[in-house]
Parts: C-alpha cells; structure tokens; sequence
C-alpha cells in the first residue's frame, strides 16, 4: 500500500499491525495528518514558507477543483472565519512570498494554460493582525491526442496504426470507422476494418482512460484509385537545386524515385509523410532527371503517382536581342500547357514544337528575366530562372556622348582640350573646321583630342565648326555636328 507519495511507503503487513491497536490507529492518523499539512509540500518546495514562517497562524481556504486539464480554470474561496485581506500566489515556487518576484493575486480564479503541478498560497490576516497563511496543490494534466495513420487500400479496406502511443500512452483506443462500427485496441497498436462502400468516411480515434480524453479524426478516402498521391510541383531553384512538392491527402508512407535518361526508376531514399510535403533534390543541367512516388505499404504498392521532368531554360544574349531556347520535354504527350514569363508577367506561350524566339526589347541598364512553366496533366514542372542584360543595341546613342561647348587651351590645366567623352565600347572620330570650311584638325588613333592648334600654330579666339562620328558595338553610326568656342 502507498500513502501520499513514493516518500511514504507503509507495507501492507505492518499497516495492518498497527491498526490491531488503539495507539497504532491514532499513531496512522497523525502520521497521515502531518503528511498532508507538512510533508506534501516540503518535499516538493525548497524552502517551503507555507506553514512554518515564525510569527504566521494558519488561514483556510477551498479550490473549485484540484485536478484538470490545460487549459485550467480554478476558483478560490476563504474558509477560514474573521480572516481579512485575502490574496493568492497562483504558482508559489517557496522561499518568502512576500519577494517581489511574486504576484499577489487579489482575484478570486486563475487559468492555468500549462500542465504541471502548482501550489497556491494563500495570504491574509486574523482580526489581531497576524499574517494567516495556507497553501494547496493543483494539478493540471496535458490533453495530448492520439496520433493515427490510415492506409486505404483496394475494395474498401484499411488499416489504422496509432503511431504516438509513446507520448500518450492510453490504456485502450476506441476508434469510431463511421460507418457505425466501433473498435478497441490496446497492445496492438495496429487493426484493420472492412468497409461496405467505398464513400469518403470521418475515423475518429479516442484514447482512454484519462482524465483528460484524447481525441483526434481524419476524413480518408477509400477510393484509392481516385485519390492517388501525386507530384503537385517540380521547381529548378539553381543549377544544382530543385523542390518537389507532393499532393498526399491521406498522409501516407511515399518513397521517392528518380530517373536518369532513360534509365530506371532507383528510390532516392527521401520518404514523404504528410500533405504539402516539400523535398529538395540534386539535378544537374546537362542531365534529364525525372521523378515519382510511390506508396511504401503493400497493399497499394503498384499505385504510382505522376511523372514530372526537370526542364532547363537558356537564354543567349546577343548584340540586337535576347535568344530563349527550351529543351523539348521529356514526355510530351502529358504537357498540356506552356508559358514563359519574362520579369514575371506573361510573354510567349511556346508549342511543342516552337522553342526558340528572340527578345529585342528591353530597357538599358534593366535585366529581364525568364522563367518556363509547363503544366501537364496532374503536375507543374517551373524550370530555373534566367536573367540577361537587354541587347547591346538599346544602350548606345548620341546620348552616351558629351561634346563640350568651349575650351581653353591656355595650359593652365583646365578645359586645355576639346576633349569628346563617350562609352568605352564606341569609337568616336573628330574634325574640326574653321568659318570658311578649311579642316583644322581629324582624330586619329595617336590624336584624339584637339589642343587649338593647326600646323603647329595656335588659332584665334572664335567659334569653330566640328564633326563628330559615333559608331556603337551594334555596328550603327551617329553624326553630330555643333560649333565649339575657343577661349585664351
């Protein structure tokens, strides 16, 4: 037999000698007694001031309710007579409840949101004055529901497995199939049912005894052929990088399997569990990879989800336009849709048989990126996204040039030259006239600039003429002509 705890221990046979006497019955009675008023709390409170605080009498109090299930509601009252000034400590830890780390509570219920076991202290004051304290312990249990796993197979059967029978390990589990029929299990965590249609059925699964019961449902598909796992999504995040996205309504075992060319289908190890499952896998640009799931149990092995197959965009930038190419799909005949988007809004809806168009436009100094998406008949593959800078050919113009108005070749250092500034990548040639059309000056190679003289001789102040050639790396030539003002 055990009394309040593993610290208290009377074995049946003493337990029994003592109670043949009247001095052995009173002795178990004070016994009891001091273990309920003192001993309960000393042993799990270090430095208990609940009762022995020098110069405290005893106050009184009653709890709605000692034992419950998170979230707790607990109601306090004070019992003891001509007591005044009540307050509570809600979780009273021990050492001197009047420290500030402590909230008294002048409020007569609580909430305890977490399981565990708690102390309330009361605190409050005779008609004397003197400090009245009294403590009791709540215990607030955790709600935790059974975890189960349903696998549909064919013609109607499944078969259910609790799979968290060691974080609430229940007695028993009561399972209600839907259909009317109920099961308990208790040392065989798994059990099969037999159903009579194969419609959509609501399993709920309750575990007792407890407290507080533990319950959990599921809505399962028995359809098995008609609700088959699929690959939602196959998204190319980088060269070496893709994401698979599964659809698994009933939350099955899947293995996944890759094929490489046109080779076989060999498990990647990678297992899938719940709805919405992402997995990340190694793809490789000069390889065709392709994948599927397939169920781990038995009974609906054969059950083979969609195919979906990595599918890389290129683009090749040349100097009038952007070139995009798409590689064929592996498997065409399930594509039932394909679009590329360039910065994300529609572009070109591609064929089958058309994979290959140029971009000319764009804007300079603005990327523009392309992204493929292929629908097929159950799934989406989204290949990588490309992003290229737009065609030389929009970037060069006569407003890539500066051509000054005046310059003053007086060697002071400033404005010494006519000095034409444009993009590294152009070639620029000047000649300059004076008012009655005679050439003053032509760039060349070694001489780019004019410093304001001719033959060696420095010419007046005035206004001269110039003509300036820009030929871009596109090949096009732009003519600019102006006068200049030379300045001593």
């Amino acid at each position: 037999m055990q009394i309040l705890g593993e610290n208290y221990r009377i074995t049946h046979s003493y337990l029994h000698l003592l109670l043949s006497s009247k001095w052995g019955i009173m002795w178990v009675f004070y016994c009891c007694l001091f273990v309920a008023t003192q001993g309960l709390f000393a042993q799990q409170i270090p430095d208990n001031q609940c009762y022995n605080a020098l110069g405290v009498g005893s106050g009184d109090f009653s709890i709605s309710s000692e034992t419950g299930c998170a979230p707790f509601t607990v109601k306090v009252q004070n019992t003891q007579v001509g007591s005044t000034k009540s307050r509570y400590i809600y979780d009273y830890k021990g050492g001197n409840p009047n420290a500030t780390s402590y909230k008294q509570d002048t409020t007569r219920n609580f909430t305890y949101t977490k399981s565990g076991v708690y102390v309330i202290m009361q605190l409050s004051s005779n008609a004397q004055g003197q400090a009245l304290r009294a403590c009791k312990q709540v215990k607030v249990q955790e709600t935790i529901p059974p975890e189960f796993k349903v696998v549909p197979c064919e013609n109607g059967k499944v078969t259910l497995t609790i799979t968290n029978q060691a974080a609430a390990p229940y007695d028993e589990y009561v399972i209600e199939w839907g259909d009317g029929d109920i099961t308990i299990i208790n040392l065989n965590l798994t059990t099969e049912h037999q159903y009579k249609d194969t419609k959509p059925k609501q399993i709920v699964v309750q575990g007792r005894p407890s407290v507080c019961i533990g319950k959990s449902s599921r809505v399962v598909v028995l359809e098995a052929g008609s609700k088959l796992a699929k690959l939602d999504t196959l998204e190319i995040l980088d060269a070496t990088t893709a994401e698979i996205r599964v659809s698994n309504p009933n939350a099955i075992e899947l293995e996944l399997y890759r094929q490489e060319g046109a080779g076989q289908f060999l498990t990647t190890g990678k297992v899938f569990r719940t709805n919405g499952e992402k997995v990340k896998v190694l793809v490789d640009t000069n390889k065709v990879f392709c994948y599927k799931v397939k169920p781990r149990e038995s009974c609906i092995a054969l059950l083979e989800s969609n195919v979906l197959c990595v599918n890389f965009l290129k683009v090749a930038p040349t100097v009038e336009a952007n070139i995009i190419s798409i590689a064929p799909y592996r498997r065409p005949t399930e594509v039932t849709k394909m679009g590329l988007t360039r910065n994300g809004m529609p572009w070109w809806n591609p064929s089958i048989t058309e994979l290959y168009r140029e971009d000319r436009a764009g804007e300079c100094d603005t990327k523009s990126c392309y992204r493929l998406q292929i629908d097929t008949r159950d799934g989406t593959v989204l290949s990588n996204k490309v992003c290229a800078d737009a065609p030389p050919i929009l970037c060069v113009s006569l407003a890539n040039v500066f051509i000054p108005d005046a310059f003053s070749p007086n060697g002071d250092g400033i404005n010494d030259l006519f000095e034409i500034k444009a993009d590294p990548s152009t070639e620029v040639q000047v000649e300059v006239y004076d008012r009655w059309g005679a050439p003053l000056f032509r760039s060349t190679a070694d001489q780019r600039f004019w410093n304001g003289a001719a033959n060696n001789q420095q010419v007046p102040v005035g206004l001269y003429t110039y003509i300036v050639n820009v030929k871009d790396k596109a090949g096009r030539t732009f003519v600019k002509r102006g006068v200049v003002l030379l300045l001593r």
